[in-house]
């Protein structure tokens, strides 16, 4: 049983108007799997900040009035010690001062890293385009 070469050219042609369709198609799919990930990740941060935003402006408020509780109970006790009142409240100051801002840069020095350690690459897209690409290589490989 002989093949025409023509019936395998027309074979391998068609194979492989059939690879560019797919792979075309697979291509629109991960562009929409990416932009639908990239839009609900942003989503999400979107709403994850404004919860951020307002809890720090409460916290914030809470914040300055337990700093000032904090320096009137220390410049009390330096008053109470015999140090004169007017520099028992501005040691007082300076100690609450420098110990929040120790904190406050703490605490922005690590969510500084969990920012840049998050990113927004889409990493469901990602993995998604290596088993593609994968895919593709197979059928190249079997054509």
């Amino acid at each position: 049983m002989d093949i025409d070469p023509r019936e395998s050219d027309h074979s391998l042609a068609h194979l492989l108007r059939e690879l560019r369709d797919e792979t075309t198609t697979l291509v629109r799919q991960e562009v929409a799997l990416a932009k639908a990930e990239t839009c609900e990740k942003a989503a999400r941060m979107g709403r994850n900040s404004a919860y951020i935003g307002a809890g720090a402006l409460l916290g914030y408020a809470a914040l300055v009035l337990l700093l000032l509780a904090v320096r009137d109970l220390i410049a009390s006790a330096l008053t109470r010690a015999g140090t004169s009142p007017d520099l028992a409240t501005w040691f007082s100051t300076l100690l609450v001062a420098i110990a929040a801002g120790a904190i406050g840069w703490a605490l922005i020095a690590k969510g500084k890293k969990a920012l840049r350690e998050e990113g927004l690459a889409p990493k469901k897209t990602i993995q998604s385009l290596r088993e593609d690409q994968h895919l593709i290589k197979q059928k190249f490989a079997r054509t």
